[in-house]
């Protein structure tokens, strides 16, 4: 019977000796990060602005950003999927390593902060209380998707 850990490690020396399922799996979480990560700060923005305006204004950027969120959920699939094809490649590192247990932690905050963003757009109220929530929440994502990102590029490079 074969083991979990000659899973991982058969795909470890596949990921290693293959350079096209290097950049697949490369292209697949760097292209949703792009994808995904762009369309929820662009929605963060938009957010951001709106709260500025009138009820009827901030109504239509809701509507926005919540056609926004299918996008953004597909890409963050892709991003989990492609992330644990990352981390199985070099398990060891990543279980050892600091900077990726940060980044994991960023990421955690920013699905949680999501679920706020669509829960606090999905009550359709338009009051001081809900605006404060929502721009406090649009805020986080920004500094949340930017961060994760840092430590992306951080987490390579330091295994």
């Amino acid at each position: 019977m074969t083991t979990i850990r000659e899973i991982v490690d058969a795909w470890a020396s596949f990921y290693a000796n293959s350079p096209a399922a290097r950049s697949a799996v490369t292209f697949t979480h760097v292209g949703a990060l792009v994808v995904g990560g762009g369309s929820a700060i662009a929605a963060d923005l938009g957010t951001v602005r709106a709260l500025r305006r009138d009820a009827p204004a901030l109504r239509t950027e809701l509507e926005r950003l919540h056609a926004t969120h299918r996008l953004v959920t597909v890409s963050l699939a892709l991003v989990v999927s492609s992330g644990i094809l990352l981390m199985l490649a070099d398990l060891d590192a990543y279980i050892a390593s600091t900077a990726f247990w940060i980044k994991m932690g960023l990421f955690a905050a920013l699905v949680l902060n999501g679920a706020i963003i669509v829960r606090t757009t999905g009550t359709r109220e338009d009051s001081p209380g809900v605006r404060a929530r929502l721009r406090l929440a649009a805020i986080a994502s920004l500094a949340l998707w930017l961060a994760t990102t840092l430590l992306g590029t951080v987490v390579p490079n330091v295994l």
